[in-house]
């Protein structure tokens, strides 16, 4: 057996003691630190996985994808005895040692990809065992003394995962309020999660680079940039994670929506929709090792009811070439998250078709998160924690409820039992 010398520094007064203490027992110091380390360490390392190194991977991907936790690197860098963490190569043999060990999700959380935009649905994930997300989206308006709130006790308790959109009002009204009304729309945010109950991810706003998300409507109303944005979160955030019971929520950036460019400003003056999401990430992550946000909402569509069109490359027209057309167009926000971000936790928390669900049981559905599943294999990926689909309620023309086709395809989907986390 291969052997390996490892030294120790003590303190002086410890060193003698231990010496001491070794001749009283008549053994070597060396015998006794063998035999209580070993005693010490049990069977732990016993057990181990291997994994061949593939290009893009850093052991923090390796971290995250065996424990769930990137700082779990420093573990496989000692066990493989590797003398730089940061260099690890395309081929190499590594040893995971006890691999799958995870904490349990917190109540209010879902191991699982699959999601639905509104209550109702959520039995068919129930009915299935694989309790997924359930988004809900809520009205507060801006006033600072309203502490109008809603629970969602029901549904953590019954195993699902919850997230919760907070808007300030729909259509004209704007998703945020006007600028002037960022302070107290952050302390009506504040007032009604103080008060509610089974949630603690919530999104702020929605989709605020398209012109009919503007406070004032999409002719007159006020435009939101990034870093107008990015001021009205950190408002949010702050007021939020103060209130007592809510120091550790996550609070999420609002999804940009793709293909859109209705909000050009100097630094982006095309209005590019990557450009626009990659500029909140930066305004709110700045260069420091601490994040100022806790999580990504991305949204991501198909053109038509065609699931071969969800792995298609296809581009856009010129100018925007460079962007993907389709419902890859996730990989472009993937892409565009800054390195110092790719720890935290993405949801894709809106995905449909331009046209309106078919009453079809056409394969969309079951490919589109066979897709997201395909995107999680791959240990050098941020992972994507939900795959939420658009929506349940018949509140516009993309309502699944009563369309027993999609329902037919959603339980296609179910039956693989995605997950991100397991």
């Amino acid at each position: 057996m291969t052997r390996r010398q490892l030294s120790l520094w003590l303190d002086e007064q410890v060193a003698r003691r231990l010496a001491a203490r070794a001749a009283q027992a008549q053994e070597t110091l060396d015998e006794v630190m063998r035999r209580d380390l070993v005693r010490w360490l049990g069977d732990w390392g016993l057990r181990y996985v291997t994994h061949i190194v593939r290009s893009g991977e850093t052991l923090f991907d390796l971290a995250e994808h065996y424990y769930g936790d990137r700082a779990m690197a420093s573990v496989i860098a000692a066990f493989n005895a590797l003398r730089d963490p940061n260099i690890i190569h395309v081929g190499q043999m590594l040893r995971i040692p006890e691999a799958g060990k995870r904490q349990d999700l917190p109540a209010g959380e879902s191991s699982y990809l699959y999601g639905l935009h509104d209550r109702g649905g959520e039995h068919l994930m129930g009915w299935a065992g694989h309790k997924g997300w359930v988004v809900i989206s809520e009205e507060l308006g801006a006033d600072p003394q309203d502490w109008g709130s809603r629970s969602y006790a029901d549904l953590r308790d019954e195993g699902y995962g919850v997230m919760v959109r907070l808007n300030y009002g729909y259509h004209e009204k704007g998703t945020l309020p006007h600028s002037d009304h960022y302070e107290a729309f952050a302390r009506r945010c504040g007032n009604f999660c103080e008060r509610s109950q089974g949630c603690h991810i919530w999104i702020i706003a929605n989709e605020p680079n398209l012109a009919a998300e503007r406070p004032g409507g999409p002719v007159n109303g006020q435009a939101i940039t990034p870093e107008m944005y990015a001021r009205a979160f950190r408002l949010c955030r702050d007021e939020i994670r103060r209130r007592p019971g809510h120091q550790h929520d996550q609070i999420v950036i609002a999804a940009v929506g793709p293909w859109n460019i209705e909000t050009p400003y100097p630094q982006n003056p095309s209005g590019d929709w990557i450009i626009y999401f990659r500029d909140i990430l930066t305004t709110l992550s700045g260069d420091g090792p601490v994040a100022g946000l806790d999580g990504i909402a991305l949204h991501t569509y198909g053109r038509t009811p065609d699931p071969g069109e969800i792995v298609s490359e296809a581009r856009m027209d010129p100018p925007f070439d460079h962007r993907r057309k389709m419902f890859r167009t996730y990989i472009d926000f993937m892409e565009a998250i800054p390195e110092r971000l790719r720890h935290l936790p993405v949801y894709i928390t809106e995905t449909d078709q331009d046209v309106a669900w078919l009453d079809a049981n056409d394969g969309w559905v079951c490919e589109a998160y066979a897709e997201i599943d395909r995107w999680n294999a791959n240990v050098s990926h941020q992972r994507i924690r939900a795959l939420v689909l658009y929506r349940w309620e018949r509140y516009d023309r993309w309502a699944i409820r009563g369309k027993n086709g999609v329902i037919d395809d959603l339980r296609a989907a179910l039956a693989h039992g995605y997950r991100w986390y397991s």
